[in-house]
């Protein structure tokens, strides 16, 4: 699956861009931001709707009223953003911690040990004759 995303020429191009090749050499940072992107995304949606409503009541003569509610609702999304932010951040530093002991704690418990040498009884005569 990854290599389908990583051949697609979307994607490519976006990975080509300074911003892309900076998330790459940065993953904790590209997580950050796709945490928070993905939380981010329905209280934009409703601040949207929010605004288009606000919207429809201006053009019934209620001017002031928009001005006041989108205030509000500018200053309640800035909140919520800031709020999303500061816990996408703090998910992201889990997400992480988790991947470094769940990797380290699999390689301890699956370390591939060479198998012992099986010593036959012919080399076990070659031996006590040598010493």
């Amino acid at each position: 699956m990854m290599e389908d995303i990583n051949y697609d020429p979307k994607v490519a191009e976006l990975l080509n861009t300074r911003v892309g090749k900076y998330l790459t050499e940065h993953p904790f940072l590209a997580l950050v931001v796709l945490v928070f992107g993905l939380t981010a995304s329905v209280p934009i949606g409703l601040f949207l709707a929010f605004a288009a409503v606000t919207f429809i009541a201006v053009t019934v003569c209620f001017i002031f009223v928009e001005i006041f509610l989108l205030m509000i609702g500018g200053t309640t999304l800035l909140c919520v953003l800031f709020c999303l932010a500061v816990v996408s951040f703090w998910v992201s530093c889990v997400l992480s911690a988790l991947y470094i002991v769940i990797s380290h704690v699999l390689n301890f418990c699956f370390i591939h040990r060479t198998p012992e040498n099986n010593i036959s009884t012919g080399d076990m005569e070659t031996k006590k004759t040598e010493w």
